[in-house]
This record gives C-alpha cells, structure tokens and sequence, in this order.
C-alpha cells in the first residue's frame, strides 16, 4: 500500500511537471503582454495595458504601425476554414476507403497519407513552390489552400481510421440488410457513428492551417499575406511587447473555438440521449 501511494505520489509529480514545461512558453507570453516596458521582458519590468492599446492602433491600421493586420487575421481565418473543409471531406472518405478496401496495399497507401507528418515542413514548402512555378497562374489563394490541404489531410486520416477501427460493423451490415444501399448506409449508419473522429480531425485542420508558418510563409505573396507571415515581418527587424499581446489574443481565440466545439459536441449528445 506504501509503495502504491508513493508511486502514485510520483506520477502526479512527473505529470504535473511535464504539463507546467509544456505550458510555461504560453504563460510567459501572456505575462510578457501586460509589461510596462519598451521590449518583451519576463518577468515583466511592471503592470500596464498599454500593448493592448498598440494593438488596438494595429487593428485601426493607425499612422506609422505596420498595417494588414485585421487582413492577415481574416485571411488566416477563412484559409483554416477553407483546408479543414476539404481536408474533412477527402479524408473521411479516404479514410472510409482505406478501412474498407479488400486490396492488397491498403496498408501502403495508409502510410503514403501519413508522409507530410513525416517530411520536414520546409521540404514540402520549396517542393509546392517549384510545383506551382512550374505549373503558372496558379492564384495565390489556391496555392495557399491545396498547400494547406496537403499538410491537413493527414489529421483527419488518422482520427477517422481509429474512429472507423472502432466502429461495430454489424451496424452497417444490418442495415444492408434491410435494404440500405452503400452510400445511404455511409451518410445514415456510418458517418453518425464516427462524428467524434471527424470532429477532432477538423479541430486539429484548423488549428494547424490557422498556426502554420513554414508552408505558409513560401506560398503567400503580398496581395495575400496570412497571419504568421504577418508576425514573422512585423518582428524582423524589432520586437515589442505588442506582438506578445496579439500572441495573447490568438491563444484566446483558439481556446474559445476549443471550448464551443466542445459544448456543442456535449450539447449534441444529449440531444441524442433525448430522443
């Protein structure tokens, strides 16, 4: 019993150590953003808001700040919302087809999905700019948008794949049976059943179409400039405790969609229980 408790003593320990590591790089941004001095400093040098009010002048487009800003937020915004849309749709289906496929090298093509997890980020970026140099006129939101869907379509493959390993197969054969076809089985049987995966598949798009920066930064051009890009010149040449207070509002953002998405998938399974 004595060793239980101080392995167990041991284990909260080790856990909550590693998840203050991982989180501490969020927490010193967040403090950096409230500091009453001219440069990113933590321990912040004393209290102020007065980052948030540059923000604010950032956001107004304000004489000699560096303007684009609200752009590249939307631009960001419907860039995520644009790949995940696709990465969900093409995934889930390649995923569906994967699991379901009786051919030989299913297991193959799974792994051949799974490659731009694999492949350093900058290598896929030069590749999709020699890519679409050599293919001409591509516009500059499609190149974003299927550079994007590239570096997406893994995560949904993989919540998806594990969602269907899961799935009880006699749920699609009895409804076969009873005269289903395939696809309405899919949309009626199937689908509803994997909702969780696809779900998380499509927060995981998002949140890595919306924070990319090394893909991004070799696809966008200045009539389109997504937010890391945006960052990433604004802090080349001098970095100033606004950039930690638009870092701040960024992690609020993403962490009130986490928030919502999971409320709405609570709310959407007491509604099931309901009925």
């Amino acid at each position: 019993m004595k060793f239980r408790v101080t392995g167990n003593g041991l284990l909260l320990t080790y856990v909550t150590a590693f998840f203050i590591y991982l989180e501490s790089p969020l927490a010193v941004i967040v403090f950096a953003s409230f500091n009453s001095g001219q440069i990113v400093r933590f321990p912040p040098a004393g209290f102020s808001l007065k980052w948030y009010g540059a923000l604010l002048d950032l956001l107004r487009n304000a004489p000699g700040m560096k303007p684009g800003l609200v752009d590249a937020v939307f631009t960001s915004l419907w860039l995520g919302v644009a790949s995940t849309i696709g990465a969900v749709i093409a995934g889930t289906l390649g995923a569906y087809a994967l699991q379901r496929a009786k051919v030989p090298g299913t297991q193959i093509l799974r792994q051949l999905f799974l490659l731009p997890l694999l492949f350093p980020q900058i290598v896929t970026g030069i590749g999709l700019v020699l890519w679409f140099s050599a293919l001409g006129g591509v516009p500059t939101w499609l190149r974003l948008v299927l550079g994007h869907l590239i570096i997406t379509l893994p995560c949904v493959v993989i919540t998806v794949t594990a969602s269907l390993e899961t799935l009880d197969r006699s749920l699609e054969d009895a409804a076969m049976n009873l005269g289903a076809n395939r696809v309405a089985t899919f949309f009626h049987i199937t689908l509803p059943s994997i909702r969780s995966g696809v779900l998380a598949g499509a927060i995981f798009a998002w949140l890595t179409s919306f924070s990319n920066f090394t893909v991004t930064f070799f696809l966008f051009s200045g009539e389109m400039n997504p937010l890391p890009p945006w960052l990433y010149q604004d802090i080349q040449y001098y970095i100033d405790p606004s950039v930690a207070a638009l870092s701040t509002c960024v992690l609020l953002i993403t962490l009130s969609v986490l928030l919502m998405i999971n409320r709405l998938q609570a709310l959407g399974r007491v509604v099931s229980v309901s009925k």
